[in-house]
């Protein structure tokens, strides 16, 4: 005769009546269980570091305050919820920039936790009615309110440069912002004469389409606009710059065509080059 215990069914049964623990002592339990076992596994000491919990990157305006310790909360697995520091000492609030933030914490088996998180600093944006501030009395002072869009075009192109230094450096995120700046510092790159130019053209409601250079073409890209100077039944749009260009190879590119324009690449390679099929052609 079989032992009982050796048989199939008793097998079975046996599988059917063994205890389930973490059924038997609760899911909290189980894991404080589990790492107890890990402890004891390693010796008695605890190895298991502290745990951020909540840590995100942070976005500001210059000069805005940081809340570096909201919902941010930091647990370790015998000490409960611990105490961190934040070592914020590289971020400047002042000065538009990403600047690195490191998250601190220890417990009291001396596991420690280092984490860095993000802080980016950006410039306030600025409204078109604050921009418009700027440029309405330049506007009236120099008798802009005509029909006449080429004379303004022209007018505005020469006095945009005479206001203007150039300076290899602009924020291309946001144009209202740059021209802003731009208006008030007297300074930065083709972009920023782009958009000092467009707060102008925007508050006289020209119709104008914003033209840049094809990407890989050049190290950097370029700005400039094709303004439309007749009408919409009748349109006359030609191309339209005020940045300046290189002393040594000089350019009149107020109101000027598609000849015009592509020609100068033959003294600049590239300078000019776009997807001329993605705009209207000059006359």
């Amino acid at each position: 005769m079989k032992e009982l215990w050796k048989t199939e069914d008793a097998q079975q049964t046996d599988r059917s009546n063994r205890p389930v623990l973490w059924k038997q002592v609760g899911v909290s339990a189980f894991l404080a269980l589990t790492m107890l076992l890990s402890s004891c596994q390693s010796g008695g000491k605890d190895t298991v570091p502290p745990v951020f919990t909540g840590l995100h990157d942070i976005s500001i305006y210059v000069g805005d305050g940081i809340a570096y310790r909201q919902n941010i909360v930091c647990r370790d697995n015998v000490d409960g919820e611990i105490d961190f520091t934040v070592d914020s000492s590289r971020v400047d609030r002042f000065t538009p920039g990403e600047y690195p933030v490191t998250y601190i914490a220890e417990d009291s088996s001396g596991n420690r936790t280092e984490e860095q998180i993000r802080v980016t600093v950006t410039e306030q944006p600025v409204s078109l009615e604050a921009l418009y501030e700027l440029v309405d009395p330049i506007l009236i002072q120099r008798g802009l309110y005509i029909d006449d869009k080429s004379a303004v075009c022209e007018d505005l192109y020469f006095y945009i440069k005479s206001i203007m230094t150039y300076a290899g450096d602009s924020d291309k995120s946001d144009w209202t912002s740059e021209a802003y700046r731009g208006l008030t510092d007297g300074q930065g790159d083709c972009f920023t004469y782009y958009a000092v130019a467009r707060a102008f053209f925007e508050r006289l409601g020209y119709p104008y389409l914003t033209v840049q250079r094809s990407p890989g073409v050049l190290p950097s890209t370029h700005y400039w606009f094709l303004i439309n100077i007749g009408t919409e039944s009748e349109p006359a749009w030609y191309h339209w710059d005020c940045c300046p260009h290189e002393m040594e190879y000089p350019l009149n590119s107020c109101l000027i065509t598609d000849e015009e324009l592509l020609a100068y690449n033959d003294r600049v390679p590239g300078y000019y080059v776009f997807d001329m099929d993605q705009y209207p052609r000059t006359p």
